[in-house]
């Protein structure tokens, strides 16, 4: 397979693509990946052992665990995860502050550009320049209202006997995936589906035009059912292996970045796997099936990203092509199993080398598809 990447275009933000080519278990996989797996900066507050948001003074009308919530959900504009020779990452190095108390006569709003950096090393607060210098963007205006992410609102004094309400934070950083937290989403928007054949779709439309008109149906009533069978029995006609693509950033990374960083992530899932065969500690038990020559292979924190790539491909190659395998197929038995199985069964009794040098075959197969894709990416 060779995939190939056509129409390209950018609507309100979005970028649409065509993915040819390949079959369905890969556009899925993308897809997958792109929702899940993409790695960003986040603030975890979730539960006691990973919280990273430590509330020392609250007043407001919100309790800590709100606050830490809306924290968490708040995009982290920046796309260095690791220390570089020529700067410092976020995570380890710098922490988040708020420190804002109302001393005015009217409500008052915290917001994104009440954000600032503490340099952890020197303890010292960066100022605005040199936050912006350092991280540009970091929490930038919403680009269609012109203005920040509202965090919350301090009451102001009431009298001479209150005062007004305070919000005191301090919070670290670290790398997270939407697959730990669905906060951590990358993308706003990522869906695909069937490429349609307009060509197949305005032939069967032909015919029920044709047949409309002999029942001597009024122009009115063809119109209203030409738009009906283009919102339901249009989409029956599509072209194999061919997928419309939409993706949407949230704004950390670049549209095509998102997509670049989703292969390279797919890559490297599949170079784990021939890594971990090549060097024999990939975990294959014989099957307890009535199926004869057959074997489970094991893969440890994967799922149905991974394993319905390689299910396709392993039924392809040795399936239906050169008939090496009686059997072939994919599960995850419970969700919440750490553990997924592919399930071989091989025409002629052969050891357990024999099921892995296949799957191995499978991981190049799908890392070099991949791979390819990245490239149309650049």
């Amino acid at each position: 397979m060779e995939p190939q990447v056509k129409n390209f275009a950018e609507d309100g933000g979005a970028l649409q693509f065509t993915l040819e080519g390949v079959e369905k278990a890969f556009a899925n996989a993308l897809r997958r990946t792109i929702l899940s797996d993409i790695p960003t900066i986040v603030v975890q507050t979730e539960t006691y052992e990973t919280n990273q948001c430590h509330i020392e003074e609250n007043t407001t009308r919100l309790h800590n665990e709100i606050l830490k919530q809306r924290l968490s959900c708040i995009p982290i504009h920046s796309t260095l995860l690791r220390d570089t020779e020529e700067k410092k990452a976020l995570p380890g190095n710098y922490s988040l502050v708020v420190n804002v108390s109302n001393d005015t006569d009217n409500m008052l709003y915290i917001t994104t550009n009440d954000f600032r950096l503490r340099n952890k090393e020197s303890n010292t607060m960066l100022s605005r320049e040199e936050q912006e210098s350092l991280f540009p963007g970091l929490f930038p205006k919403n680009v269609q209202t012109q203005s920040y992410i509202d965090f919350a609102r301090l009451r102001p004094s009431v009298g001479n006997e209150t005062t007004g309400e305070t919000l005191k934070l301090h919070a670290d950083f670290s790398v997270s995936t939407a697959k730990q937290n669905s906060m951590f989403n990358v993308v706003s928007k990522c869906a695909y589906g069937n490429t349609l054949d307009t060509e197949k779709s305005a032939q069967a439309w032909e015919k029920i035009e044709n047949k409309l008109r002999k029942e001597e149906e009024t122009s009115g009533d063809i119109a209203f059912q030409k738009e009906n069978f283009r919102l339901l029995d249009a989409q029956r006609h599509f072209l194999e292996n061919s997928f419309d693509f939409v993706v949407e950033t949230v704004g950390v990374y670049d549209n095509r970045d998102i997509v670049r960083k989703a292969c390279a992530v797919l890559q490297n899932k599949f170079i784990d796997i021939i890594q971990l065969i090549d060097a024999g500690v990939m975990p294959v038990f014989t099957s307890e099936t009535t199926m004869e020559n057959c074997y489970d292979v094991h893969l440890e924190d994967e799922d149905y990203t991974v394993g319905k790539v390689l299910e396709y491909i392993l039924y392809r190659k040795y399936y239906d092509e050169d008939k090496t395998l009686t059997f072939c197929g994919f599960k995850k038995f419970h969700p919440h199993d750490t553990k997924s199985v592919i399930r071989l069964a091989l025409r002629e009794k052969q050891d357990k080398s024999a099921v892995l040098h296949f799957v191995r075959d499978a991981c190049v197969e799908a890392q070099e598809i991949y791979k390819t894709l990245y490239s149309h990416f650049k």
